[in-house]
């Protein structure tokens, strides 16, 4: 049951409704990290920026299966946080582990940081999308890869609609939108793919 005032679960997972919901996410999204774990191969992805991290389970998999020199993340629910510092905790004292507490507005680090920066369906989330992939840009290096999966958001209920904070989302034409926009804000889509799970899968770089 949702408290009066406060976002959805799916946007800040709190409590014990906040932990079944986080582990319901992980296991629905299993496929969707393995291919972007499959994609994160073909490039040097040395240092790791996730938008969105949840409970932590992709950054894990990219900690063991790439073994980069850094993995930093933001992450608005202090309950998911939580969860993810603990599981990357055994990674310490051979990578560089960075996470915050914050949205897709709190970036704060260097520019041209980053070799791969990923958001896996935490895209609905963002207030102020075209803000938000000019900062990616300019945190990406030059042969660097920004990786967003989406979920299929054909249809938005009226409720949804209402709370939702992604212009682009509550457009009803998320998929087609973001692709303009990725364009207007300097990128290029190299991979567009429709996943096994249903989700897209879209690979984009700096123009």
């Amino acid at each position: 049951m949702e408290t009066e005032g406060q976002p959805p679960q799916p946007m800040l997972p709190r409590g014990f409704a906040g932990r079944i919901f986080g582990f319901l996410m992980e296991r629905l999204a299993e496929s969707n990290y393995a291919w972007v774990v499959d994609q994160l191969r073909t490039i040097e992805s040395r240092t790791y920026l996730e938008i969105g991290f949840g409970t932590g389970k992709l950054a894990e998999l990219v900690a063991r299966e790439l073994k980069p020199t850094c993995i930093c993340g933001v992450d608005p629910s202090l309950l998911m946080f939580e969860r993810a510092a603990r599981r990357l905790r055994r990674y310490h004292r051979t990578i560089e582990v960075d996470l915050r507490v914050g949205n897709d507005s709190h970036l704060p680090w260097a520019e041209r940081s980053f070799d791969a920066i990923v958001a896996s369906h935490s895209f609905q989330f963002w207030s102020d999308p075209h803000r938000t992939l000019r900062r990616i840009h300019r945190l990406l290096r030059p042969s660097g890869r920004f990786i967003v999966v989406l979920r299929s958001h054909r249809k938005i209920s009226r409720k949804v609609r209402a709370w939702l904070p992604n212009p682009i989302t509550k457009s009803g034409r998320e998929l087609e939108a973001l692709r303009s926009v990725l364009a207007e804000t300097g990128f290029r889509i190299v991979c567009d793919q429709r996943l096994e799970s249903g989700s897209q899968g879209l690979i984009v770089e700096c123009v």
